[in-house]
């Protein structure tokens, strides 16, 4: 890795979630892209890698926490898919600097 390099590993999503139906078995850590572009300004100068989204949640959850009421819950076997089960990351060196960071 280039010393001088930020790399930001992000899993994001549009607000409002747009999709009609969502994945109810499996992990990630979808945060809406807003809630990530107030941040942004801040890790500018910074260096390392980051892994940037929120809490471990499935789509389907995440979804219904934010408000959704008429999203339809899919299981990876209804839809043939090899997606994989575990898809979250480690948010705690980003939520630590969240601690330290002016908000926009």
């Amino acid at each position: 890795m280039y010393d001088n390099s930020l790399i930001l590993r992000v899993c994001m999503t549009e607000k409002p979630f747009t999709h009609k139906e969502a994945l109810d078995d499996v992990e990630t850590n979808f945060i809406f892209h807003k809630d990530i572009a107030k941040n942004l300004y801040n890790l500018i100068d910074l260096k390392g890698i980051y892994n940037i989204g929120g809490e471990i949640n499935s789509p389907y959850g995440f979804a219904k926490k934010n408000g959704l009421k008429n999203i339809k819950k899919i299981l990876t076997k209804d839809i043939n898919s090899f997606y994989p089960k575990k898809n979250s990351m480690n948010i705690d060196k980003y939520k630590n600097l969240l601690k330290h960071l002016k908000q926009y």
